[in-house]
């Protein structure tokens, strides 16, 4: 049987998604719940040419107990931004939007897995798990998930090798993030060490170009990576295929809510819980720092409710 996902939020996003899963012929049935989109859906006709995935606008007749996960995409900012204030407010308008639509479709008797996309996802997915009231191991942004993806694919380029031969991860949030250089691994051993070898051609100048690609400032929202990120993950959860992935997820640590985008497994029951990453003692404290800085973040939301 065929995958049911429904969609909801911004109108851009949404046609980006849909594009890509025209490209690729992603075998779901898509249902859009952004009714704005009626004359968008009227006039597509690529869909024609799929044998696989389906899409269709939302009506009054929609059962949403049948469907498999709810996706929430919602904008990033044309311009950085990274003070907490302008986080908020750039964040806020977003979240009361997407709380009147999950509030819908829960109340419609959804009871699958959420995904989120946009600019701090980590924080929606707090919020999902608020609103929903549904354990934490079902809901997922896709957090660091692209940058990783961008910066696997550097690496490969780099050491020109396969792709399944990289372990390494972006961790963190969208305005705080760093690279886990320490435990980065090409196969068995640690990238470092290939950096470290005086008789290669590997130079430490990988670990500046790399974070460069990751972080441009000037760079806008790349819908094709965006959809990448959340194939990877409608993969894990409905296509078999499990993973390890830097993705935004709400945890429990000592008693306290924590909310980050970190390596976890995702597979068809939802995120599994992992061992925990074990960080030199600099990238620790600038992964707490970003864990803080999010939690900053749902706190001022929280305060301003």
């Amino acid at each position: 049987m065929k995958t049911n996902l429904v969609v909801d939020g911004e109108q851009q996003r949404i046609e980006s998604l849909i594009e890509f899963m025209i490209l690729v012929d992603y075998p779901v049935n898509l249902t859009i719940a952004n009714l704005k989109m009626n004359d968008f859906i009227n006039q597509l006709q690529s869909n024609l040419l799929c044998e696989h995935f389906e899409v269709k606008l939302a009506d009054d007749k929609m059962d949403y107990h049948d469907f498999d996960g709810y996706m929430y995409l919602y904008d990033f900012p044309k311009e950085t931004i990274e003070e907490k204030s302008e986080v908020t407010s750039f964040l806020s308008p977003y979240l009361d939007q997407f709380r009147k639509s999950l509030n819908q479709v829960i109340k419609e008797g959804f009871s699958g897995k959420i995904i989120v996309n946009g600019f701090h996802d980590e924080v929606f997915a707090y919020f999902a798990t608020k609103f929903s009231g549904k354990e934490n191991n079902k809901v997922v942004s896709t957090g660091m998930l692209a940058k990783t993806l961008l910066l696997k694919h550097s690496l490969r380029r780099y050491f020109d090798i396969s792709l399944s031969d990289i372990n390494v991860s972006v961790l963190g949030s969208e305005s705080k993030n760093l690279i886990s250089w320490s435990r980065a691994y090409i196969g068995q051993s640690p990238i470092l060490s290939y950096l470290a070898n005086p008789n290669n051609m590997f130079s430490t100048e990988i670990f500046a170009k790399t974070e460069e690609i990751i972080n441009k400032s000037d760079t806008p929202c790349d819908e094709v990576i965006q959809a990448k990120a959340i194939g990877v993950i409608l993969d894990a959860f409905y296509m078999g295929n499990s993973c390890l992935a830097s993705v935004g997820h709400v945890s429990q640590i000592d008693g306290k809510i924590a909310v980050t985008s970190e390596p976890i497994m995702l597979n068809q029951t939802g995120l599994v819980p992992t061992v925990e990453l074990v960080l030199s003692d600099k990238e620790k404290q600038a992964f707490d720092d970003a864990k803080q800085y999010t939690n900053e973040i749902i706190d001022e939301i929280l305060e301003s409710k």
